[in-house]
């Protein structure tokens, strides 16, 4: 052996004397130790509790019978005395007990004597006191725990114990931790509690079966708490908890694009359907109108043809009177045919008369009703002093004779030219209106579609801005890139009210730029480009600089959840500040904007027109757009009936305008003169006829009589079949009339059935009537579609309605709700759920996650992995402490050395280590300086997971765990170094060869605790001692403790004893006797340790 570098022997503070008072099978013992001291006995008398007892008043030390793997020990069982048994007699004290553990040093340097303990004191499993005592100077006999009295022993209680004579003060008894400390100072030790009470723990209890990596884990290197772990696994969960918030957002925004898929198919197939439906009735509608109108066509050819045949009828009269006339006059004598002829003279003349008379009471009845219609036109006609008073009573009046022909005339002509440049005006005024009235029509058409949009709960954005995301969209999805595309005023979940609409006409056009992920930018300008979408303007988001909203710009009254929405916001309008008025919109000539949207940009100021701008952005713009749709829409259609109104108005004066005949020739202004004159002719022309008539008559010759007859009768049968023609023409005319009555009435009822459906769907008439058109230009009939048409594409209809709800109800059951909310009628709701998930709760719940990342990796790299690798340079610390200790003491030729290796599985870790070294060991420089790192990035979420996921947890939070560990040993042999592993040696080594280098690491491990150069007690505890070595080997352990001044406290049994004992200063012999174990000194016969 070499020789010691410690300490001299006499600088050791040496355990002198052991008290137990009530600690298990000890009642009151005092026990002199002499240096190194051995305990034996039989199994169960205290060997272990002595050394239990000792290491718990030392170091708090809990861990009881270690080596002896009894797990039901406690400070509580130890100080009742429980025999384990069953039974009211299990413990050997009841009621209040009252302990004390007591140990009496001696100080050479000091030339003193002191005494360290532990008083408990127990009044029930839930009431319990413990405290600790260090008195300086003092003997173990100077202290009264307890007197005997006729065998009675009475163990005095805390606040009644003296030393020398006196009570202690209670403020010398201290509590546990300061207690310990306190001991462990004057015991001259300066190391660490814990790690004091772990080396000596495991001194007592290896287990030398252990291979050389598990023995240097268990026995050597302390396990370091990690108090990390709690907080990483809490930031895990929230993390967990936020993904899978996203997973289901992200999920539920899958599935909602289904259902707006399916929601546009249904509602491409209710369109397809509702128009074919209307149609339907449009057709029916339309037949009836073509039937009457060729009705109207054959009633209007049956008249013509009436009227010829009429006129036919009339030549046939004519002819039928005269050969009447003739076939009378043949049946006349010849002297009445000179009479006959003076009559027919005057008769013409009567019936010349006649005719005049009645061509002169029509033209009085025209002038009549030119009157009338001059009267009516009077009444609306404006005038504006054109005519004098007489004039407009010579119009009014202009069939009366009290006018001359020649005023009436002037006034008349005087009147048509007012009229005439009266109707040209009117015909203008109804272009205008017509036209303006087709705009109106045209705008209550988009409209009208724009609310059935909005109340279905979807933003109309222009055609190109939706043709364009589903371009990029469809495009990506081909790379097979899933990202969201979407306008910038989609990812505005608020604006403030008042600043909205000056806001939105300052942003314009830039409102519907296109936003994605800045990872896939440039793949989405490359479509843009092949494409080339004109009008379409696609964000640079990986470029937009990151900046805070400024205070006081308009970008502040936007809420923008999403990142690349936010920074695009900011761009836009940081530079926009919002002014009260004029004169704070002067300080801002760069950027300013007010409230009625009057504008300062660029050094000029303009005013704004707000009136057209539609609000597309924030959460509630689908309904401020509905509102004004609405308002315009009412606004539209009162003023498309009051145009109507005037419209109707114009048409009536045209047409009374027209209805005039104002051709002056046309008229004869002096008629009713002209009648009086014909009607005395006519008197004078009957009174000549009445005197001739009464002349007498002649007979007339008998063949003209037979001429007469026979032409008479073939006249008079043409007439008669002209007659029957007439009629037919008459019968079709009234059958064809009454049809038109009945189809006038199938037309009424077919335009109300229209009516009613097309006033539901006004924004369907227009394709409808396009459609039907087209239809109608390839078929010769009115009914173009047939009913069982229509039904098909209902068919359609309804299985677009089941997909849809089949995809709706999945929505609900991927969420994980009931799926109770689906069908038409919900169709909006799953809008806003689609536009709160996808512009909003998914880009709050994608930052969360994101935040939650970001937390959860800071806490696994600078709590974990800082504390893991602080535990590590720990522990190489003291390797490296041990190695140094270890080359000072040889064994016999043998030299010890420590050899630790890192694991290749952990290389990860190592890796991270070095990674984060190279930031300073800061996770906020690292994010700082290399955001980019997605190595590094890969490799903290691949040992994070692989951590978390582990069912073992000390796998990984055990820094131990992290190394391989072997122990060198370099043997002296001829005068040649020989190296070799000790694992190597292992599997053919004998325990007595495996335990001898295990002892020898954990005294160089013990004596870090033990400082250098410095007075101090060297405790050790080897319990079962040395059970697999040989005599030689025990006689070179213990020559090398005492060596090294330890003071080993060793247990071991009877027969075990024999090659130690005769090694050790003193031996200790545990007798039991009934429920009580007795200490003598030396060695007892093996009858005598355990009486009954």
């Amino acid at each position: 052996m070499s020789k010691p570098n410690m300490l001299n022997e006499n600088s050791r503070k040496t355990a002198t004397k052991l008290v137990l008072v009530n600690w298990s099978r000890f009642s009151n013992v005092t026990i002199a130790l002499e240096g190194s001291t051995l305990f034996t006995g039989v199994n169960g008398s205290g060997k272990s509790t002595i050394l239990d007892a000792i290491t718990y008043m030392l170091t708090g030390n809990t861990q009881f019978n270690k080596a002896a793997l009894d797990r039901d020990r406690n400070v509580i069982s130890y100080v009742r005395g429980d025999t384990r048994s069953e039974g009211k007699n299990r413990f050997i004290r009841e009621g209040e007990v009252t302990s004390y553990i007591a140990m009496e040093f001696y100080s050479p340097l000091e030339k003193q004597y002191f005494v360290v303990g532990v008083c408990i004191e127990y009044v029930n499993e839930t009431s319990n006191t413990k405290k600790w005592f260090v008195f300086k100077d003092t003997r173990i006999d100077d202290c009264r725990f307890f007197t005997v009295k006729e065998k009675e022993v009475t163990v005095y209680p805390r606040h009644e114990l003296t030393v020398k004579g006196k009570k202690v003060p209670a403020g010398e008894y201290m509590n546990h931790d300061k207690g310990i400390e306190q001991v462990l100072r004057a015991l001259g030790l300066r190391c660490g509690v814990e790690k004091y009470r772990a080396k000596l723990v495991k001194m007592m209890a290896f287990n030398p079966e252990n291979n050389i990596d598990r023995f240097i884990q268990e026995c050597v290197l302390d396990k370091h708490e990690i108090k990390a772990m709690d907080d990483i696994r809490e930031h895990r969960n929230h993390y967990a908890d936020a993904k899978k918030v996203y997973e289901e957002l992200a999920n539920g925004k899958l599935q909602l694009e289904v259902v707006q898929d399916k929601t546009a198919d249904y509602e491409a197939s209710e369109r397809k359907y509702e128009i074919r439906r209307i149609l339907l009735l449009y057709q029916e509608m339309k037949w009836n109108q073509e039937h009457r109108t060729q009705l109207e066509e054959k009633i209007n050819i049956d008249k013509a043809r009436k009227q010829l045949l009429q006129s036919s009828l009339d030549d046939l009269a004519a002819k039928r009177e005269q050969a009447l006339e003739r076939k009378i006059n043949a049946e006349k004598n010849e002297l009445l045919c000179n009479i006959e002829e003076i009559t027919k003279s005057l008769e013409a003349s009567i019936s010349a008369i006649e005719k005049e008379i009645e061509q002169y009471e029509n033209a009085l009845a025209e002038l009549q009703s030119l009157a009338a219609k001059l009267q009516g036109i009077m009444t609306w006609l404006s005038l504006d002093g054109k005519l004098t008073e007489k004039e407009i009573a010579i119009v009014e009046d202009i069939g009366a004779t009290t006018f001359h022909v020649d005023e009436k005339l002037a006034a008349f002509i005087k009147l048509k030219n007012i009229a005439g440049e009266k109707k040209a005006n009117y015909q203008t005024d109804k272009v205008h209106i017509s036209d303006r009235i087709n705009e109106i029509k045209n705008e209550l058409e988009e409209i009208r579609q724009k609310i059935s949009r909005l109340e279905s709960d979807v933003l109309p954005f222009d055609k190109k801005y939706e043709n364009a995301k589903q371009i990029i969209k469809s495009e990506l999805a081909k790379r097979n890139i899933q990202t969201d595309v979407r306008l910038f005023a989609e990812l505005v979940q608020h604006v403030d009210r008042d600043w909205q609409l000056a806001i939105e006409t300052f942003l314009g056009r830039k409102r519907f730029d296109i936003v994605v992920d800045g990872k896939y930018c440039e793949q989405v300008m490359e479509i843009v480009h092949d494409y080339q979408m004109r009008d379409v303007k696609v964000v640079i988001t990986d470029k937009l600089p990151k900046t805070d909203i400024q205070p006081g710009s308009a970008a502040a009254m936007l809420d923008i959840p999403n990142e690349d929405g936010r920074r695009y916001a900011n761009y836009l309008l940081n530079g926009i500040h919002l002014c009260k008025d004029i004169q704070e919109l002067h300080q801002y000539p760069k950027g300013g904007l007010m409230i009625d949207g009057t504008l300062a940009k660029s050094f000029t100021m303009s005013c704004m027109n707000m009136q057209k701008t539609q609000i597309f952005m924030g959460h509630d713009a689908i309904k401020r757009q509905l509102e004004k749709a609405k308002t315009d829409k009412a606004a539209f259609e009162q003023e498309e009936n009051t145009l109507i109104e005037q419209e109707k108005l114009i048409c009536r004066y045209i047409a009374d305008i027209k209805a005039v005949n104002w051709d002056e020739t046309s008229y004869i202004f002096d008629v009713q003169k002209r009648i009086e004159e014909k009607k005395t002719e006519l008197h004078d022309k009957n009174a000549e006829l009445k005197t001739i008539q009464n002349t007498p008559g002649f007979a007339a010759a008998i063949q003209e009589k037979q001429n007469a007859e026979k032409e008479y009768t073939e006249v008079d049968g043409s007439y008669i079949d002209v007659t029957r023609q007439i009629q037919s023409c008459t019968d079709s005319i009234h059958g064809n009339e009454k049809k038109c009555v009945e189809t006038e009435q199938q037309i009424e009822k077919t335009k109300q059935d229209y009516d009613a459906a097309i006033l539901q769907r006004l924004e369907l008439r227009k394709e409808m009537v396009e459609l039907y058109d087209k239809l109608r230009t390839k078929s010769d009939n009115a009914r173009v579609m047939t009913a069982k048409n229509v039904e098909n594409v209902r068919g359609e209809k309804e299985n677009a309605i089941r997909d849809l709800e089949n995809e709706q109800r999945k929505y609900w059951r991927t969420i994980g709700q009931s799926d109770e909310k689906y069908g038409v009628g919900f169709i909006p709701l799953f809008r806003e759920q689609y536009r709160d998930i996808a512009n909003v709760k998914i880009e709050e719940a994608k930052q969360k996650l994101e935040e939650q990342q970001k937390v959860l990796e800071n806490a696994f790299m600078v709590d974990f992995v800082a504390e893991i690798n602080e535990a590590i340079r720990e522990a190489k610390e003291e390797i490296d402490d041990i190695n140094k200790a270890l080359k000072d003491i040889p064994f016999g030729k043998d030299t010890y050395q420590f050899k630790m290796l890192e694991k290749p599985d952990r290389k990860v870790f190592f890796d991270l280590c070095k990674k984060l070294e190279s930031y300073m060991n800061s996770m906020e420089v690292y994010r700082a300086m290399n955001q980019d790192d997605e190595e590094m990035e890969y490799n903290i979420r691949q040992f994070m997971d692989t951590i978390l996921e582990e069912e073992n947890e000390d796998e990984y939070t055990d820094y131990r765990k992290y190394f391989k560990y072997d122990m060198r040993i370099l043997s002296r042999q001829d005068g040649e170094e020989i190296e070799a592993d000790l694992s190597k040696k292992q599997g053919s080594a004998s325990n007595g060869e495996k335990q001898t280098p295990y002892f020898i690491i954990l005294a160089a491990s013990l004596l870090q605790c033990y400082p250098k150069n410095v007075s101090c007690a060297r405790l050790a505890f080897i319990d079962e001692a040395f059970s697999a070595l040989s005599r030689e080997r025990i006689e070179q352990m213990v020559k090398f403790f005492e060596d090294n001044r330890f003071q080993v406290i060793y247990a071991a049994p009877p027969e075990k004893i024999d090659s130690i004992g005769s090694y050790i200063n003193s031996t200790i012999s545990l007798c039991m006797k009934g429920k009580y174990t007795w200490a003598v000194e030396g060695l007892v016969k093996m009858d005598e340790f355990k009486i009954d």
